[in-house]
């Protein structure tokens, strides 16, 4: 692609729009989705611990492979702090099933023993526009077919604490673009430490 063609790409600005992010100290709007397992999980329901809502692009997306592989490699630790994970996407139950099915192949690659191939967190699907912008995430249009033939959300991830208030949050718009996932261990750790409170409420 030429230089042109390349800056080309970008000389069309996208159209403003209302985007509302929701805010530090309030419930994550509640959305009730079925997941790879069978059954149906109600997504930010106050359960009286930790909850950890990771929002991943799709199936088109080598990237949430390799980050949800070591989310699973770090859920001992998410398990030890009473943590309870959960990775949504607006992919259909087809693409879901067999994301599961890369996820699990990632995990055993780099892991001897074979009871590794087990996914411990739950794996949640058909997120709606609707639920995307109650969420405030970032939606992307498909580039083609290949990557999709429905918009889907850009990454996201948020900390719900024991009271179902989002105690952390945080968004992208770029898949490449995501937290450390030791650091959010670190960090559920410092907090329930030193009982430290929601930041960021100042608004």
């Amino acid at each position: 692609m030429s230089t042109r063609g390349f800056l080309g790409m970008f000389s069309k600005a996208a159209p403003a729009a209302d985007v509302t992010k929701l805010k530090p100290g309030i419930a994550l709007p509640h959305v009730t989705l079925p997941t790879t397992e069978g059954g149906r999980v109600e997504v930010g329901a106050p359960t009286g611990r930790w909850q950890l809502v990771v929002v991943y692009r799709g199936k088109h997306d080598p990237l949430c492979v390799t980050y949800l592989a070591a989310l699973q490699h770090l859920m001992p630790e998410f398990e030890e702090l009473s943590c309870d994970v959960v990775a949504v996407s607006a992919d259909t139950r087809g693409k879901a099933c067999s994301f599961v099915d890369d996820l699990r192949g990632a995990v055993l690659a780099v892991s001897p023993d074979t009871r590794a191939g087990r996914i411990g967190f739950k794996v949640a699907y058909g997120l709606t526009e609707d639920q995307m912008r109650r969420w405030g995430l970032y939606i992307s249009r498909p580039l083609g077919p290949e990557e999709s033939i429905n918009l889907f959300s850009e990454p996201a991830l948020f900390l719900i604490n024991p009271a179902g208030l989002l105690h952390v949050m945080v968004y992208s718009n770029a898949s490449f673009a995501r937290p450390d996932l030791k650091q959010i261990v670190q960090g559920i750790k410092m907090v329930q430490d030193r009982k430290q409170p929601i930041r960021g409420t100042y608004y």
